[in-house]
């Protein structure tokens, strides 16, 4: 039902736009900054990209612009602990100038690129890009499954050995829980969201079974829990250090549910849109959330929100629920994180391009 409707609003909200926002892009919107904004700013061990936008912007999505027209930054996206920010004017616009902590060559700079600051915390991140949380039926009809322990035991523990059929070389390994089935339309394809139970090293293998460490747990495992090796950074064309862009203005997306199954998610927490590669969406990719507004049936005094053949509707205004930001793309869907909120995002959330909120005079803060 809620999908239905929101196709629809999807539509209108693409039509109602079509003229005025034929042109639109993040140039647009006007830089502005916030109120006691920093002069300069000494980055820390620990800040994100993210964080320091904050610092300047009320949307700290339009970072690239604070930082676009500076020749003191080549990569503004490669920032360290130690640097010097600092505020200035370029043409009437508002700049950062970055100053080194030391002198270091721009093949130097890009060599300590693991050292310079993520665009959200690592923590965030990382679990989401180092292992899939998506998979396609042929990876789950291939996946390994956890047999037990020695012990026999029904709920295993951190401190005892996995084990799994078959012989391996894979070293890291991911222990994860079946939570439901995704679905889009246009093109009809599906994928399988996993909740990660724990995180497990080989430390024995032989022709018939092989033993896993848990290194790190979540939740208890569970005899036939799902185990798929882990994937290192540097075989994925994924980062740590992305930047953010708006979605395109004529870009709707639908909220498919927490991808730990949770009915409502918050700020922090990851949700699974219906878009992907497919639709030009990267890393960094953002949208805002709204919630469409009510319709009101009757006349004065005897207001419901129940249709009423006979009588008219008010349609009241749709409201600004917050922002995500896409972390880890697919080809049909997407992992995205809730950068802000106001109230808890659930499947009622469409998401809609920035640019088209911004326009209408109704920014996320």
């Amino acid at each position: 039902m809620f999908k239905s409707f929101y196709s629809f609003f999807a539509v209108f909200l693409s039509l109602f736009f079509s003229f005025t926002l034929s042109a639109a892009n993040s140039v647009d919107i006007p830089l502005v900054l916030k109120k006691g904004a920093p002069t300069t700013y000494l980055v820390k061990k620990g800040d994100t990209l993210w964080d320091i936008s904050a610092l300047y912007l009320d949307s700290p999505w339009l970072w690239p612009r604070l930082w676009q027209v500076n020749p003191d930054i080549d990569n503004p996206h490669l920032i360290y602990p130690g640097d010097k920010l600092s505020l200035m004017w370029h043409n009437g616009q508002p700049v950062l100038s970055l100053k080194p902590m030391r002198k270091l060559s721009p093949q130097l700079r890009i060599q300590r690129k693991n050292e310079a600051l993520p665009t959200l915390p690592d923590g965030l991140v990382l679990p989401y890009i180092k292992s899939d949380r998506l998979v396609t039926d042929s990876v789950l009809d291939t996946a390994q499954h956890v047999l037990g322990t020695s012990e026999g035991r029904k709920y295993l523990s951190a401190n005892e050995r996995v084990y799994i059929s078959g012989e391996h070389t894979h070293r890291e390994w991911g222990i994860y829980r079946w939570v439901g089935e995704l679905e889009r339309d246009e093109p009809d394809v599906s994928m399988t969201s996993l909740r990660l139970v724990a995180t497990a090293t080989l430390v024995q293998t032989n022709k018939e079974f092989s033993g896993l460490s848990v290194v790190s747990q979540q939740q208890e495992i569970l005899p036939n829990d799902i185990v798929l090796p882990e994937v290192g950074l540097d075989k994925l064309s994924l980062s740590r250090m992305f930047y953010p862009g708006p979605a395109k203005p004529e870009m709707t997306a639908h909220i498919l549910g927490s991808i730990d199954g949770a009915r409502y998610t918050a700020v922090n927490q990851v949700v699974v849109i219906d878009r992907g590669t497919h639709d030009n969406l990267r890393q960094g990719t953002m949208f805002h959330l709204i919630e469409a507004g009510s319709e009101v049936y009757g006349d004065a005094g005897e207001f419901t929100y129940d249709s009423l053949g006979e009588w008219g509707s008010i349609q009241l205004p749709d409201t600004l629920v917050g922002s995500i930001m896409v972390i880890r793309p697919y080809e049909y869907f997407s992992l995205a994180i809730i950068t802000n909120s106001q109230s808890p995002v659930s499947k009622r959330s469409l998401a809609v391009s920035p640019l088209i909120v911004n326009s209408v005079g109704r920014e996320a803060k």
